[in-house]
């Protein structure tokens, strides 16, 4: 995971969470916390040769009392009854969505830290129908590509549909909506007027990008 993503995803988790990095990869998120003093870490992979990896760098950095390792598709092998907060980062949203339709392991379950790869509305839809509140959503610049990452906390809210299709206004991301903004623009150039519906969409998405930059 590159530096950026890894601090930001730290950034929304606190060291009394007791957090499940589910697909953790190499463990570096929960290294990190561990670093930062989070005593309640369960580090998940679907895959053992990853586990396997995961296992001796967290090791190597002495925190084997900290971090725990299970190999899990998803939440299916987890005991979730000493969890609050998951941690599910650089997956697909249909991947995401599988991973928390399980109501049942979501119980206990009050804040989240989700970064997908594509698809966010359809994400948003369905983590808020689940019965969480979107908090924050911090974009970030890695190698030209953009990453959202979401921070979502138990409880009731309705997200508008602006809110749904763009994400929560952040200040921080007005880089990113000047780009996409651009982006559209350049789109709308090249669709034939004899388009109107396409043509329309457009300009509604872009309208509503003209009011985050304008917030």
């Amino acid at each position: 995971m590159k530096q950026k993503r890894l601090e930001t995803i730290c950034s929304f988790l606190d060291i009394d969470d007791k957090m499940i990095d589910v697909g953790c990869d190499h463990a570096y998120v929960a290294i990190e916390m561990a670093k930062r003093g989070c005593q309640k870490i369960l580090a998940t992979d679907i895959h053992p040769k990853a586990l396997e990896i995961a296992k001796k760098n967290i090791a190597n950095e002495n925190y084997t009392k900290q971090i725990k390792c299970q190999l899990s598709d998803g939440l299916k092998e987890i005991t979730m009854n000493d969890f609050d907060t998951l941690v599910i980062a650089g997956m697909g949203t249909s991947t995401i969505i599988q991973i928390l339709s399980d109501t049942k392991k979501m119980q206990n379950i009050t804040k989240m830290i989700l970064q997908s790869n594509h698809d966010l509305p359809k994400l948003r839809t369905f983590v808020n129908q689940l019965g969480y509140q979107l908090k924050k959503e911090q974009i970030i610049e890695e190698n030209n590509h953009y990453y959202t990452i979401m921070l979502w906390i138990k409880g009731h809210q309705i997200l508008t549909s602006e809110e749904i299709e763009f994400g929560l206004y952040q200040k921080e991301n007005q880089k990113y909506y000047q780009i996409w903004f651009q982006k559209e623009q350049e789109l709308l150039n090249k669709i034939p007027k004899t388009q109107k519906k396409k043509l329309n969409e457009i300009k509604k998405r872009q309208h509503i990008l003209q009011n985050y930059l304008n917030n």
